[in-house]
């Protein structure tokens, strides 16, 4: 006899409890078994439940998970409810937004809760170690200085590594720290090529703050602090330190003599050192770097109506620079208004203003700060600085003579600035499926610098009548963007996207000069005299686009994207103005198949992978061209001659992208994503060698390969939680390799002497130097490798040398870091927070050319010294195997560039420790606020590194006159201790 189970079924359908529509997709699942069903395109299901009775579970991405108890037969309707924690996860990607869970690509978002921790005027500085394969380096640390940023290495040898920012869905744009709402980053093609040509670095897309809640609703926030100079571990001597490193250059030590003893002359020194030097401390560092203060004032409103939305926030920023005389000022207002006139008509209107003034430096002026020697007085009697100048009859000791603060006082490099944004954006819905957007952007700026030395400063000013410098933009351009929109269902199947047209062009006009011969007293460039050179040109640019995308949802499981995008750009000529940037990427979201539905291990599980191409237009508008400059005369009049060789088939340059990833959450607390990445950059802009017979050394060509790859982790997890204490944490880390292939010929590539070579399979930014082979025990001459090779060009020994010029030239390691992120925690007890943000780096190599001047073996006696590391030792006579540092009687070449000043970079920083407090709500209720919070943080607290010399964080920009990992006297960066006042009401 054979027998069945008893099974009983129950219908229903499933709504959102938004506008009571129906919700297809949704996993409903029998409790306490594997059986269940999903819904169907009009949110109906049936499902069998064994018994007269069973609960039902009922999950959908977006929406709270519901239980409900069912009985055999029943025909039910449930409501589910968004769930706010998964809607504040919409992420903004290209020109559209997606939620997280239908993201086919590698994107990460950074709320504002996340940001505002640190206190500063640019953004960048605020996402250092909180994006995976984001490498943020704050590279100086003067006022209104702005850090650079690169994502997933360096795709470029010549044209801009910077990402590409695009504010409220409109490329560029101005705004405040202050009013963003949130980041977005995108990083791999998936995401980034629907911005083609200006995507080649990446896209960080920030999101500015809008209303959210009905009554208009204030917030002020006022932050006030100091900072002070982080000199690292460039430590000048103070006098008597100095005096005491002195005496070795006067050890009795003459190189190939017979008689020497390799004692120190005591009496030559005495003689030509007074005692009384040692009393004579002057702080040169400290007296050109003070504590200095810093104020952040901000105040915002938002409110919402039925018809309107919006938010108006104001901001004041001042901070005075560690250096003496440098500051930077700057007022924001925003304001965020849309109007929805109909359901399917809203029209948004943007408004950003921002003035800026601030005061910058003289490189000479910081220089001379490290090098000038503590037994000179910087001051007279009357305090006022002391005038110094080569050739005048009074003692002063340091090499040049020059007295860095009197030329600070009687010198003046001002800049301002004024810069508007308006943006409007149309929305209509055309049909329930189809909508119109025209998103728009008018923006106007102009920005003026002076350089100016005053008739009263020493030297060559003096001689000339002192000099003036200035330069003024003026720019101003527009974006237009209009799109079609469609999204629609057709059963379990989703289908969204748009297409429509760019439009791009902007201008920027330069005017100034230069001249010589000032009345003391007048900084204006109308009274030079003499030497005088006007400055005038222009860039414009232009690019048109047509863009567009297409995202496909199968039963909110399986998921694919396509984007196409074509390019016309005015920086390429006719041939080559346009170009196509194709993207397809997919996605699973396996934990909602049914076989994962009732796990409560695997809470979420996505698998990625995408493919696409970008590229970069930003070469500058004119380098295809022929070029002559007008820097000479014929006949009285003025004549050209040619300054570029013209490059008619100079292309664009292209970065094919793969990505693969997953995304992992755990128990609802343990979130984890990984990616792996191959970048390939196609057609890099090089200057090629030519042959003589053409005339010119170079021309601009489309030659090699870089290539990145790398991986990603990201963890972000909440160790701890319970009802009065909670423990979040986030760790991120990158790991990237960077090769250069396909080169035409090896290039070296030099800046003040330093050398970095760019070979086939070499790494890029890779330093090429004689190696430092430390100091010969017999002589005390410095030593450098030299390489021996065979017939056949192989080396097959290493010797060494105390002949600089004999040293080989040899690959000494790169400016760009093996492995780079932040590890960062938030402890929350009652209205109490902590929250400490670390951020670390490894491999990179920084040549510190500081060092050349301030550890010179007495090749320039008159240069400060730094205090030498522990352990090091200056050699002392035949046989001191001990030695590190050279005689200085037999040092011929020591600072010359090698690897000796070459430092290993890798440091581990706490970035940011702040704490708060959030007031009893019946305190602040007394006060007629909402809210009170009071905190304090601080800023750089500390780097843990082994580096010598400055803050290991140094420039990764190359130019005319900048190398990447070349520091050089750089403004220090700053330890900033702040007290934050927060009213909400």
């Amino acid at each position: 006899m054979q027998t069945f189970a008893q099974t009983n079924s129950v219908s229903g359908k499933v709504v959102s409890g938004t506008d009571s529509q129906p919700i297809p997709g949704v996993v409903v699942m029998i409790k306490g078994t594997n059986g269940g069903a999903s819904t169907t395109a009009d949110g109906s299901f049936t499902v069998s439940i064994p018994g007269q009775t069973a609960t039902l579970q009922f999950r959908y991405v977006g929406y709270t998970t519901k239980e409900v108890d069912v009985k055999a037969g029943q025909n039910i309707t449930v409501t589910l409810t968004e769930d706010v924690t998964q809607l504040n996860d919409v992420v903004v990607v290209g020109y559209s937004s997606k939620k997280q869970s239908e993201l086919t690509s590698s994107v990460t978002v950074v709320s504002a809760n996340k940001l505002k921790d640190v206190t500063t005027n640019n953004v960048g500085s605020m996402l250092q170690g909180k994006v995976a394969g984001l490498q943020v380096v704050n590279s100086s640390g003067q006022p209104g200085s702005a850090p650079e940023i690169r994502l997933r290495g360096v795709s470029s040898v010549n044209a801009s590594q910077s990402p590409l920012f695009v504010v409220d869905g409109i490329i560029g744009g101005n705004y405040d720290p202050n009013d963003v709402e949130s980041i977005t980053v995108l990083k791999d093609a998936g995401a980034t090529a629907l911005y083609g040509s200006q995507a080649n670095a990446g896209v960080i897309i920030v999101t500015t703050k809008t209303a959210k809640e009905g009554r208009t609703r204030f917030n002020a926030k006022i932050t006030t602090g100091f900072r002070t100079a982080d000199f690292g571990k460039l430590d000048p001597m103070n006098s008597s330190q100095l005096y005491d490193y002195q005496k070795e250059l006067y050890r009795d030590y003459i190189v190939g003599a017979t008689d020497n003893t390799y004692k120190i002359d005591l009496g030559k020194f005495y003689a030509e050192r007074p005692l009384r030097l040692r009393g004579q401390d002057y702080d040169w560092v400290g007296e050109s770097f003070k504590r200095a203060p810093l104020t952040n004032v901000y105040i915002s409103a938002t409110g919402k109506t039925e018809k309107n939305s919006y938010y108006v926030g104001a901001s004041y920023f001042d901070e005075k620079g560690t250096f003496t005389n440098t500051n930077y000022k700057r007022l924001n207002l925003r304001a965020n208004s849309t109007y929805t006139f109909t359901k399917d008509l809203s029209i948004t209107n943007n408004i950003n203003l921002s003035a800026s003034k601030g005061n910058s430096y003289d490189y000479m002026d910081m220089y001379y700060s490290f090098l000038n020697i503590p037994w000179d007085n910087p001051y007279n009697a009357d305090g006022s600085p002391f005038y110094m100048e080569p050739g005048l009859p009074v003692e002063w000791w340091s090499r040049d003579r020059i007295n860095p603060l009197h030329t600070i006082e009687n010198s003046d490099h001002p800049y301002k600035g004024l810069n508007v944004n308006y943006d409007l954006v149309v929305n209509y819905n055309i049909t329930p499926w189809l909508t119109f957007t025209s998103s728009n952007r008018v923006a106007a700026g102009t920005d003026k610098s002076v350089n100016y030395f005053s008739p009263l400063v020493a030297g060559n000013y003096k001689a000339n009548g002192g000099y003036i410098y200035e330069l003024s933009s003026l720019n101003y351009g527009f974006i237009s963007n209009n799109l079609l929109k469609f999204n629609f269902q057709l059963g379990d199947h989703n289908l969204s996207g748009f297409a429509g047209l760019a439009f791009e062009n902007g201008r920027t006009e330069y005017s100034g000069g230069s001249g010589q011969g000032l009345p003391v007293g007048l900084k204006q460039l109308s009274v030079a005299t003499s030497q005088l050179r006007p400055i005038g040109y222009f860039n414009q640019n232009y690019l048109n686009s047509f863009l567009s995308q297409v995202n496909y949802n199968f039963k909110n499981k399986y998921f694919l994207s396509g984007s196409f995008r074509v390019d016309g750009s005015s920086a390429f000529p006719t041939n080559n103005q346009y170009a196509s940037f194709p993207s397809i990427s997919g996605a699973w979201l396996v934990s909602n198949e049914e076989f994962l539905a009732n796990n409560s291990s695997i809470t979420n599980l996505k698998l990625r992978a995408s493919y696409g191409i970008t590229g970069t237009q930003d070469i500058g508008s004119s380098r295809f061209l022929g070029l002559y400059a007008l820097t000479t005369q014929y006949d009285g009049k003025s004549a050209a001659v040619p300054y570029q060789l013209e490059s008619p088939n100079l292309t664009w340059e292209s970065k094919r992208q793969v990505n693969v990833g997953f995304d992992l959450s755990l128990f609802n607390r343990v979130t984890l994503t990984v990616d792996a990445y191959h970048n390939n950059t196609k057609d890099l802009l090089l200057q090629v060698a030519q042959p003589l017979s053409v005339g010119f050394e170079t021309r601009w060509a489309n030659v090699g390969n870089v290539i990145n790859k790398g991986i990603e982790i990201g963890i972000n997890a909440s160790p701890f939680k319970t009802g009065k204490f909670e423990w979040n944490t986030d760790f991120n880390v990158n790991f990237n390799s960077n090769k250069l292939e396909n080169l035409p010929a090896t290039n070296v590539r030099s800046v003040n002497s330093v050398s970095q070579i760019y070979r086939n399979g070499g790494n890029l930014y890779e330093f090429y130097l004689p190696k430092w082979a430390g100091v010969d025990a017999a002589t005390g001459s410095p030593l450098w490798e030299k390489l021996v090779y065979n017939e056949a060009g192989e080396s097959v020994a290493v010797e060494k040398t105390s002949n600089y010029s004999e040293a080989t030239y040899q690959e000494a390691g790169s400016a760009l870091p093996k492995y780079q992120g932040g590890f960062n925690n938030t402890f929350t007890y009652k209205d109490f927070s902590l929250r400490v943000n670390t951020y670390f780096s490894y491999g990179a190599k920084i040549f510190s050319n500081n060092l050349r001047y301030m550890r010179n073996d007495g090749n320039e006696p008159y240069y400060n010294q730094i205090v030498l590391p522990e352990g090091s030792k200056i050699w002392s006579g035949p046989g001191d195997t001990e030695a590190t540092e050279p005689s200085p009687q037999n040092s011929a070449g020591s600072t010359e560039t090698s690897t000796r000043y070459l430092k290993d970079a890798s440091y581990f920083t706490i970035r940011n420790i702040s704490f708060n407090y959030n007031l009893p709500a019946s305190f602040a209720k007394k006060l007629n606020f909402e809210g009170i919070s009071v905190g304090v943080s601080a800023d750089n607290v500390a780097t843990f590194t082994n580096f010598l010399g400055q803050d290991p964080q140094t420039t990764i920009t190359g130019g005319n006159f900048a190398m990447p990992g070349l520091q050089d006297f750089k403004y220090p960066n700053n330890r900033q201790y702040l007290l934050n006042i927060n009213f909400n009401f």
